[in-house]
């Protein structure tokens, strides 16, 4: 697993447990899929997720500056929902934020 992908071995030091957030969000089998998909929501990154016996793929992406919380360092995850709401007269995908705890 790359520094961009996310593992279920790793839910201690994720803000969200790997099995809640992968149901909330569309995931597919491939990451030539998920690209396709979220290029439709205007997303052209995707990462693996490692669940307990497959792997998949989501949209999203790797902040590239990571959330400080006192002296404490976060890496954040965000991930489109990929389905357009209308809130307050505007049309906009919301986006999930997922946060790892980052040992220094």
């Amino acid at each position: 697993m790359g520094s961009g992908d996310i593992s279920f071995k790793e839910n201690h030091r994720l803000s969200i447990k790997v099995d809640e957030f992968i149901s909330i969000i569309p995931t597919f089998r491939t990451k030539k899929e998920a690209i396709s998909a979220g290029s439709k929501f205007g997303w052209s990154s995707a990462f693996c997720i490692e669940r307990r016996f497959e792997k998949v793929w989501a949209v999203g992406t790797k902040d590239f500056q990571n959330d400080y919380v006192g002296k404490v360092t976060f890496e954040v995850f965000r991930l489109p929902l990929l389905k357009w709401e209308k809130v307050d007269g505007i049309m906009r995908c919301p986006v999930l934020s997922i946060r790892r705890y980052k040992a220094a």
